[in-house]
């Protein structure tokens, strides 16, 4: 199960009150660029760490005029990175204002901090609170660092979460100083466009927790060629870029809609993993064949490279309506242990995934971790000889459909491990438990 995990960044709280006592209080004829600090009873009257975001006032900053060349930096302290220099007498846009007076502005398509001292306002614009003032949007949003999630827009509102550097959020509104509303990982919040990137078409997403390979959908597809190519975002990064041929796809319309509709191209899951994929890579049926014609043994395949499995040694599931690709010599032992099953329950066998090619090995790793998902080139997944089924009640370790395969799978060459199971010889909870997980160790 995918659980993205969070890390912490924080802002600190002040008024606009304090902010025009401090500016009041430092000003004079310090040299451009001069450290700035508030006085200690702005201090005492503020819980502001300097150089943090505050929160929307009534009468906000929207323009400032600079009163002598200036130097824009990375963050709001003269201790950060000069990123370049705006002439005097230059108008800038107003993004926000740090609870040490300094402003973020943008000129010629930079962003960046600046001092208040060597500044004039030029426009205000008033506002009954950034929440109250929000426009409707349909978009995704993906931090460029980890960021708090707050209540409302703005830092003098209570933290509710945080989100992951590069985990996409999908954002519903946007305040008139610049935050966006979004839903992530069970939160609701809002967090500071200054740090995020957009996308409305072709984005990369957050599809919600791994729950099969299907995922209850039925636009059924299979990868035309090998070496089909899954992308978070069109055109974006590569997710896996070696899915064989005959792999089963699914497309999630839903998602696809969600994301940002981009002709040619599809939202999908396959692998285990979702993202897009271009419509000219998929079929309608698989051409696998389904039986082992050329007699491969399992010691043959267990010699070729792990997650590099040729074509040849790959055989579809007759039975099975993905038409799940596994080595050819574990598919006939698989089919009696299925046949079995389906006498005992009535259906059959459920396949959520089988073989895994390296880059899906070594995808599923970064998003999983070595609890769920073994070290790429290790995973018996990678030459055909394991199975999982799906991540549901009835083939947890409580499910019948676990018990009955724990107790006769290996009749029929497969087995489900000890180091596997929910608890060790002591008693305690094995962390690396998998009830989903099966093992071929026949010829």
């Amino acid at each position: 199960m995918k659980t993205p995990l969070s890390s912490t960044r924080r802002f600190a709280v002040s008024t606009a009150g304090v902010l025009l006592a401090g500016s009041l209080a430092i000003g004079g004829l310090a040299p451009a660029g001069a450290a700035q600090t508030l006085p200690s009873a702005a201090l005492a009257a503020s819980a502001a760490v300097p150089g943090t975001l505050a929160p929307a006032a009534a009468k906000r900053v929207t323009q400032v005029k600079t009163t002598s060349n200036l130097n824009m930096r990375s963050s709001s302290s003269t201790k950060s990175r000069v990123i370049l220099t705006i002439p005097k007498n230059k108008t800038v846009p107003v993004k926000s204002q740090a609870s040490n007076g300094w402003y973020q502005v943008t000129y010629n398509k930079k962003t960046g901090w600046i001092s208040n001292k060597y500044t004039k306002v030029a426009k205000t614009a008033t506002t009954g609170g950034a929440s109250n003032s929000a426009k409707t949007v349909k978009l995704w949003v993906t931090p460029k660092s980890t960021m708090n999630i707050r209540k409302g827009a703005g830092t003098g509102h209570a933290v509710v979460g945080k989100i992951n550097k590069g985990q996409p959020a999908y954002a519903t509104s946007k305040a008139a100083n610049g935050w966006y509303k979004i839903a992530t990982q069970g939160k609701t919040g809002w967090v500071s466009g200054a740090y995020v990137t957009t996308c409305s078409k072709g984005c990369a997403i957050d599809a919600g927790p791994y729950t099969t390979n299907r995922a209850g959908l039925s636009d059924r597809y299979f990868t035309k060629s090998a070496g089909a190519d899954l992308h978070a975002s069109v055109n974006g990064k590569k997710r896996i870029g070696d899915i064989p041929r005959n792999s089963i796809v699914y497309r999630d319309a839903a998602w696809e809609k969600k994301a940002g509709p981009v002709a040619g191209w599809y939202y999908v899951r396959t692998q285990g993993a979702d993202g897009w994929m271009t419509a000219s890579a998929l079929k309608r049926s698989t051409s696998a064949k389904t039986s082992n014609t050329s007699k491969t043994t399992r010691s043959k395949v267990q010699k070729q490279a792990n997650g590099k499995l040729p074509e040849s040694m790959l055989v579809a599931l007759s039975w099975d309506k993905e038409k799940t690709l596994i080595a050819a010599p574990a598919a006939a032992d698989l089919g009696r242990l299925n046949a079995a099953f389906k006498k005992k329950f009535g259906k059959n066998l459920e396949i959520d995934l089988a073989y895994r090619t390296l880059d899906t090995q070594k995808f599923l790793y970064q998003e999983l971790g070595p609890y769920i998902a073994a070290k790429p080139g290790t995973s018996n997944h990678g030459w055909g000889l394991a199975i999982d089924v799906p991540e549901s009640y009835n083939y947890s370790f409580k499910g019948k459909y676990y018990k009955w395969l724990k107790a006769n799978s290996k009749k029929y060459n497969w087995i489900h491990r000890k180091n596997l199971e929910e608890f060790r010889a002591d008693g305690s909870r094995n962390p690396y438990a998998e009830a989903w997980h099966f093992e071929y160790v026949g010829k």
